[in-house]
């Protein structure tokens, strides 16, 4: 593909180059001098991902008991000075003027949910169920030195698959390993990475305890509770997983011990080490929105604790982590496209005409079926430059060839990405009529989406017709 040379000039800091090479990144960097840096601008293919993987991260928090929100992108100052994060935060936030009033872009979720906790209190009083817990697929934003920017993985707007879990301390161990849990099923069963000793270790950050009401709020008693609690359950997980775990004496955040899980991932053909899910303790945000009077007047408690959760992290530096990994490669149901159909010309006027009809109606049932498609023409001489441009740009999960003879003898040849080999399989579907390659070759994505649908309940389909990608 010749390489389009049209600059654009917008008569700014920006002279934009048209790169058909490029067209469908997960995120643009082309834009940043009007977005701003750190602020990746997510493309066509980039945005059905998101969409898709927030779809499964719904379902799969429903099914286990959270409660799916969605809070705004900005607030007034005063739950920000409530929560105490415009006291000892606000050189990470942006926060600006309306009308004379202060009001913050959202830095965390997690005042929005106290909010929302104390609604359901003050509406239902003692039925609202302890622990409660509460997800978010929320967007943030905070303010990183330019010089710390880095691509996906260190940016000022990013995404948090973030829940917080409202609980008395009888139920620390116990949701530290359901949260364990929880992590475990997204990475083997969305992901497919294995959760072992190998890849995957926990570290516990606690607090110096000559320090405690000084440098660590709260009292000596609170966190012994705490940091025995979330220990035991370490070791259990040790015990029947065999993760190991490592305790930094001192590294707790000043709120509350916390617990990170590091993955070891491939990355540029060495292995690196990257921070993934968390667990975090809060004595402070019960204290400061006043949970534990309040609970004490309609549940009888008298103390409860707040964890921070997430189980990917920050999306964006997530999806960084994970296309480096597999070289750009994800599931085939958040893959921003799954299916490119490959038309193969042999010049022959009746047999092209043919072979580009059965594509484009593949193309046309596929996308009736949900899926993302991009269709293209090339000929036997152009072939092999065609695929690697699909496999340097594209990267569609799902490569379908159709050429005179799978037109003569009724079937679709397939190359589908295989995660374990990280090649791709050769498979052959057949059918005389388009509809039922079409048939066959959702089939063949449904039994790649069953181990997504048993843990979410639900089948991600955002549809799209992408070839004019290809």
């Amino acid at each position: 593909m010749e390489r389009d040379k049209t600059h654009i000039d917008y008569g700014y800091e920006i002279d934009l180059v048209v790169k058909p090479e490029s067209s469908v990144p997960m995120f643009n960097r082309e834009f940043a001098a009007f977005t701003g840096s750190g602020i990746p601008l997510f493309s066509l293919g980039g945005g059905a991902s998101r969409q898709a993987l927030s779809m499964i991260l719904a379902g799969f928090h429903a099914r286990r008991g959270y409660y799916v929100v969605e809070t705004p992108i900005i607030a007034s100052s005063e739950l920000f000075k409530v929560s105490g994060h415009l006291q000892y935060y606000r050189e990470n936030m942006f926060v600006f003027d309306i009308e004379g009033h202060d009001f913050v872009v959202k830095p965390m979720n997690c005042p929005y949910h106290i909010l929302l906790f104390l609604n359901h209190v003050a509406r239902s009083r003692g039925k609202t169920p302890i622990p409660f817990k509460v997800y978010e697929f929320g967007r943030v934003h905070r303010y990183e030195p330019s010089g710390s920017l880095y691509g996906l993985l260190r940016v000022r707007s990013f995404t948090q698959d973030d829940a917080h879990i409202i609980l008395t301390g009888e139920h620390v161990g116990s949701t530290v390993k359901s949260i364990f849990e929880e992590m475990r099923i997204l990475l083997e069963k969305v992901f497919k990475l294995e959760v072992t000793q190998e890849n995957i270790h926990m570290r516990l950050s606690l607090a110096d305890k000559s320090l405690v009401g000084k440098e660590f709020m709260g009292t000596l008693e609170e966190w012994t509770e705490v940091e025995e609690s979330i220990k035991g359950a370490a070791e259990e997980i040790g015990k029947e997983h065999g993760i190991p775990y490592s305790k930094l004496e001192g590294e707790a955040a000043f709120y509350g011990p916390k617990i990170d899980f590091l993955m070891r991932v491939e990355e540029a053909g060495y292995s690196k080490e990257w921070q993934l899910g968390t667990i975090q303790f809060d004595f402070n945000l019960p204290r400061r929105f006043k949970l534990n009077e309040l609970l004490a007047e309609t549940h009888r408690v008298e103390q409860v604790y707040i964890i921070h959760r997430a189980l990917l992290g920050s999306i964006e530096r997530f999806l960084g982590v994970y296309l480096e990994h597999f070289k750009g490669r994800l599931p085939v149901y958040i893959a921003p496209v799954q299916v490119a159909i490959i038309g193969i010309r042999t010049g022959h006027e009746e047999t092209d005409s043919k072979i580009e009809l059965i594509a484009r109606e593949v193309k046309n049932e596929l996308v009736k079926r949900g899926l993302r498609v991009a269709k293209g023409l090339t000929n036997k001489t152009g072939l092999s430059g065609y695929v690697r441009q699909l496999e340097s740009t594209v990267k569609p999960f799902i490569n379908i060839f159709i050429g005179a003879r799978e037109v003569r003898e009724g079937y679709a040849t397939l190359y589908v990405f295989n995660h374990k080999t990280r090649e791709r399989d050769k498979v052959r579907v057949t059918g005389s009529e388009p509809l039922e390659i079409a048939i066959e070759i959702e089939k063949l994505i449904e039994s790649m989406e069953k181990d997504v649908v048993s843990v979410s309940g639900v089948r991600p389909r955002v549809p799209g017709d992408y070839s004019h990608l290809l």
